[in-house]
């Protein structure tokens, strides 16, 4: 079934609606996980990303307990253009949780994507789940990550050295996080309703 504007949505912003993940989504995910162009930067795409695995860990993780999952689709026509997450950390009385987010569909790479989708995260995170503090990681050549999250507010927290091996070389993580009080700060003088 193709994405529909009627469709009921967890949140719509000014570029983009977020809706749950579905079977049918698991079809763009397969291909882009096998996208070396998309993968670049990430740890996927080391070894043949199958349509099984992605089945199997959209079932792991439906449930929302440790992993939760959304879908993002274009404002306009519904489209599904990536994915992204909260991964809550145990134990759960620290309230911290990791956000992780792929833009699969080259042509939205360029644009306010990114950001808005990273800024509903966060209020989803510390508005929403009460969590305290947010983090998240990236490979050290992704620059566009880092300063979208040094924009939002984030600190450097530190870098895992050599975290992992690709194009014959390994490379570095570096890691940001985010309390709430500072995000309830920055969101109100920067950011007003963007979103």
């Amino acid at each position: 079934m193709p994405d529909q504007l009627d469709d009921i949505y967890f949140h719509v912003g000014s570029t983009f609606r977020i809706r749950e993940t579905r079977s049918e989504d698991i079809e763009k995910w397969y291909k882009w996980f096998n996208d070396p162009e998309i993968t670049q930067n990430m740890l996927h795409g080391l070894i043949p990303n199958t349509r099984e695995k992605q089945e199997e860990f959209r079932r792991d993780h439906i449930s929302g307990t440790n992993k939760i999952m959304y879908a993002i689709v274009d404002l306009d026509t519904a489209k599904l253009i990536g994915v992204c997450s909260i991964n809550l950390s145990s134990p759960q009385s620290g309230r911290r949780g990791e956000i992780s987010l792929v833009i699969g569909e080259k042509e939205y790479h360029a644009g306010p994507i990114y950001l808005g989708v990273t800024i509903w995260q966060l209020d989803h995170c510390f508005y929403q789940l009460n969590l305290n503090s947010v983090f998240a990681a990236t490979h050290e050549r992704n620059k566009v990550v880092q300063s979208t999250l040094l924009r939002l507010g984030f600190n450097c927290s530190g870098v895992m050295r050599q975290a992992s091996f690709k194009d014959g070389k390994y490379w570095d993580s570096i890691y940001y996080d985010l309390l709430a009080s500072e995000w309830v700060s920055k969101r109100g003088k920067e950011f007003g309703n963007a979103s």
